[in-house]
């Protein structure tokens, strides 16, 4: 499957497979990761994810067809981001692997500047949605993370550690659930932003879904590196349990309608 492929399906028609596989299609040359895509399906064997079924995407839909909501949800998205961001750049801080280190560092940076996209979003489907003045402290959800500053732990972070296989599982999944809110919150704003504003309103989508792959599929290779000096069955055993981690925290979520 390819990103346009991708983009013309239904948000869970295409899965949680065929997501990790579009993804590693992008990287070139192209890596195959049997490790990762072992325990991955290994993971899948036990049912499907809540976030990636009919059931999610209808309630998510439901949800979006209130501006309100959208807006509320677009600044939460913009806070989950710089947030993330942060936790990456103390992981990065604390990484001895010189290229590990470097994708992390770019991973915290996307991060950064994804917090900014989707508050542009706000502005693009809901101009004055928000007060100038609020609009301005919203801006500060970024942390404004760059490739040529220095990396320091945040203070009193719990991710300022060495990261391990555990912590790639961990945002691998959390990255195929949040392309999977994407190609979901495509459709939304679709049906809410300004025609004359949707050709930006796609610009900024299409430079998340490639950010979004683009870290689905390197979490993906270092998994699939570090499997090398593990067994398969230990592997398989973790990635199953941190997606049972997820279904767990989005069957809490959809209680209460917040898709992060």
């Amino acid at each position: 499957m390819d990103v346009q492929t991708l983009l013309n399906s239904a948000p869970v028609s295409s899965g949680v497979m065929d997501i990790a596989r579009c993804a590693l299609s992008e990287r070139e040359p192209r890596p195959d990761c049997p490790r990762y895509f072992h325990a991955l399906e290994a993971a899948l064997s036990e049912g499907t994810p809540v976030f990636a079924t009919e059931f999610y995407t209808d309630t998510y839909r439901t949800a979006s067809e209130s501006g309100k909501w959208l807006a509320v949800s677009l600044m939460s998205n913009a806070e989950r981001e710089g947030d993330g961001a942060k936790r990456l750049w103390s992981l990065a801080a604390c990484c001895n692997d010189a290229d590990d280190r470097q994708l992390l560092k770019r991973h915290a940076c996307d991060e950064s500047r994804h917090a900014l996209l989707y508050l542009a979003l706000l502005d693009l489907a809901f101009p004055g949605a928000v007060s100038p003045t609020f609009r301005k402290e919203l801006d500060q959800l970024s942390p404004h993370f760059s490739m040529d500053q220095e990396l320091f732990a945040v203070p009193g972070s719990p991710y300022a550690h060495e990261p391990s296989t555990d912590d790639y599982m961990q945002m691998n999944i959390a990255e195929i659930r949040t392309t999977i809110h994407h190609l979901m919150q495509r459709q939304a704003l679709n049906a809410h932003c300004p025609s004359q504003n949707m050709a930006k309103t796609t610009k900024i989508l299409d430079m998340l879904l490639r950010d979004e792959l683009s870290h689905v599929a390197y979490t993906a290779v270092l998994i699939d590196r570090n499997a090398e000096t593990a067994s398969q069955s230990d592997i398989d055993a973790r990635f199953s349990k941190r997606l049972r981690d997820f279904n767990r925290i989005t069957e809490e979520e959809l209680e209460q309608k917040v898709f992060e």
